[in-house]
Order: C-alpha cells, then structure tokens, then sequence
C-alpha cells in the first residue's frame, strides 16, 4: 500500500467521506464509518458513530463549506492514519463559525471495505462569521 494508485485510492475515501459531510449523507456515513468510531471533537464532545449521525439528521452538526486537505498517509498492515488541515463553517442557530483546524483519521480495512475508526480534531482557529441567507 505505497504506490501512487493506494494513495490514490486513500485521499478519494477521504473526500468521499468529506463530501459526504458537507451534504449531510447519512447513507454515506454509515457505510463509512465504523460502527464502533470514536471522535474527538473540537468542541470538547467524544462522541460515537450513532451520536454522530443523530446530530446530522438533527441539524445539530451541519456545514456549510468544508475543504479537507490531508498532508500525511501511513499505511500499517489494515490501519491507515491520514493527518492534514481542514477549513470549514458550520451552521448554528444564533451564529456560523469557520473553523480551521488540524485532523488525524484512523481508517481500518474491515470485510474488504475501509472505514473511518477514529478521528481526533484539533483546534487551531475559529473565526465568527456574518450568517448568510
């Protein structure tokens, strides 16, 4: 897993899943990520995969843009640990924010398929911003 094609193939599973958050597909997600994922969030939350997904379909998490950038993938065995930068702005109810911060997923090859196991978000800046219409 160290040709050109396998990192090919990882940054594509990372936008797919990216992607799949912009547009808040919950059909997506739950194909992608694990049922047992755990992510550490950049507001303090440790949540799982269901909790995750309830807040999509809930509106508690929704986005407005998102660029994911990764910078860095180690392949070990059927783990594959992808660190970069992300920018995106999230919706809330009172105020949107645009956040920029640092990421590192942890992906595992399961029945032949990957899927996101863990995620740890760090926090570099959050900047408050005009809500548009």
């Amino acid at each position: 897993m160290n040709t050109k094609e396998d990192r090919s193939e990882i940054e594509a599973l990372e936008q797919r899943e990216a992607n799949a958050m912009l547009a808040a597909d919950t059909s997506a997600l739950q194909t992608l990520w694990a049922d047992d994922m755990v992510v550490n969030s950049t507001a303090n939350l440790i949540a799982g995969k269901q909790v995750l997904l309830e807040m999509i379909q809930n509106g508690r998490l929704k986005l407005r843009m998102y660029d994911r950038r990764p910078v860095r993938i180690s392949v070990f065995g059927d783990l594959i640990v992808t660190t970069g930068n992300e920018v995106s702005q999230l919706i809330g109810d009172t105020a949107e924010f645009k956040l920029f911060v640092s990421y590192m997923n942890v992906w595992t090859k399961r029945e032949g398929n990957w899927q996101l196991l863990a995620r740890h978000v760090g926090l570099i800046h959050r900047d408050r911003t005009e809500p548009t219409q």
